[in-house]
């Protein structure tokens, strides 16, 4: 029997038990910002069941009074690895998905489920299987880390990442597919820079001297239209402002001051240090008002046409043809931990985790039963396919 073959038996054969880890992890809600206990009993949930298994598991701390705290954990000896990227909260506020748990036909409903408990649980089944079929290389190691604040930019984690990442072989990020096919990857991601345009200008009376003005406001409305003429989504730039505040409503004044916010987003490296200097150095309008910029590059892009993502992306295709797949990589402008792992030269791919649909939707994210143990399986190989060189 072919190892892919033995790999995809191993994964049928648990695939009940794939979902009883699945649901109690789903059941444990973790909203990103959300009780630290609730935060804590999850993240101890994983520990434990990681430790069952043969991994050592360390707590790291977040830093950040915002967010829960990581999980660091590791199988294995040796100084070549396989690094594993996931996260363990969600978008999800307590009670807002409605039935915590939902099973029907060859789809699963819940908080998280897809985004990314279901990817987090994929790891464990991997690990798992190697394990229990004798198949792990010795003197190789499994490295999993587990992040507690993704969904609000891995601000206290980025820098674990960047850290396992310059030790590893190759980065696997268990977010979904996106969508419904078996063979979804995501190779390459844009990366996000979030800036704030502070504007100081004179006010005025609004009906006596209007003139007099020297408005904020109407400076970074003409900002906010220049800024979103920049998008060019062919070139691999998208600008979109989310934000402007300056005056109140019914006072009779023209305000002189007001804040602008935009999200950019660049699909390289020299666009994203293009615009940057671009964003910083704004030229006003109106002479006569100062803007003063806050911010900057949040993550780097996640480049598809380096030559290392291209390698390990060929390389998932060949494995993909031993389950019958046609893997197929898409390059999205939503950001994720790969954008991290990519930047710092570690081979990344993405999408590694489940099909299904309506991330950060409640009441309506899903995952595809029908794929699990296909997914498993292409996993374990893809990590194995590493590990040996």
């Amino acid at each position: 029997m072919s190892e892919a073959s033995m790999l995809l038996d191993y994964m049928k054969e648990h695939n009940n038990e794939f979902l009883d880890v699945l649901r109690e992890a789903v059941y444990l809600e973790t909203p990103t910002e959300g009780d630290k206990k609730d935060l804590e009993k999850c993240r101890d949930y994983f520990a434990t069941i990681f430790s069952d298994i043969g991994f050592k598991c360390k707590v790291v701390p977040s830093e950040d009074s915002r967010y829960g705290d990581h999980l660091l954990m590791e199988l294995g000896e040796g100084d070549e690895q396989v690094l594993f990227v996931g996260h363990y909260d969600t978008v999800y506020e307590k009670g807002t998905f409605g039935d915590i748990w939902k099973e029907e036909g060859t789809k699963v409903w819940g908080p998280g489920v897809l985004d990314m408990k279901g990817g987090d649980v994929q790891v464990y089944m991997v690990a798992k299987a190697l394990k229990e079929l004798n198949l792990l290389p010795e003197n190789k190691k499994i490295v999993f880390f587990l992040s507690a604040d993704e969904e609000a930019g891995s601000y206290s984690s980025y820098m674990h990442y960047a850290e396992q990442a310059k030790k590893s072989s190759a980065a696997f990020v268990m977010e979904s597919t996106r969508g419904d096919y078996s063979g979804g990857l995501k190779i390459g991601r844009y990366g996000r820079g979030n800036y704030t345009f502070v504007a100081e200008g004179k006010p005025a009376h609004s009906g006596q001297e209007p003139e007099n003005a020297e408005s904020g406001l109407k400076e970074l409305a003409q900002q906010a239209v220049y800024l979103e003429s920049l998008t060019d989504l062919e070139k691999g730039l998208a600008v979109a402002c989310t934000s402007l505040q300056s005056g109140h409503a019914g006072w009779p004044t023209v305000p002189g001051d007001g804040m602008l916010t935009i999200d950019a987003r660049f699909s390289t490296a020299e666009m994203a240090k293009e615009y940057d200097k671009r964003f910083k150095n704004l030229t006003p309008f109106n002479s006569k008002v100062k803007i003063t910029t806050n911010g900057g590059i949040e993550k780097p892009p996640f480049d598809e046409n380096d030559s290392k993502n291209k390698a390990i992306y060929k390389k998932a295709k060949e494995i993909g043809k031993e389950f019958g797949m046609e893997m197929r990589g898409i390059i999205t402008r939503g950001g994720s931990d790969g954008n991290f792992t990519a930047s710092v030269g570690c081979p990344t791919l993405d999408g590694m985790g489940m099909s299904g649909d309506f991330v950060h939707q409640p009441g309506k994210e899903y995952i595809n039963t029908s794929d699990i143990a296909v997914r498993g399986a292409f996993v374990a190989r893809m990590v194995l396919e590493v590990l040996r060189g």
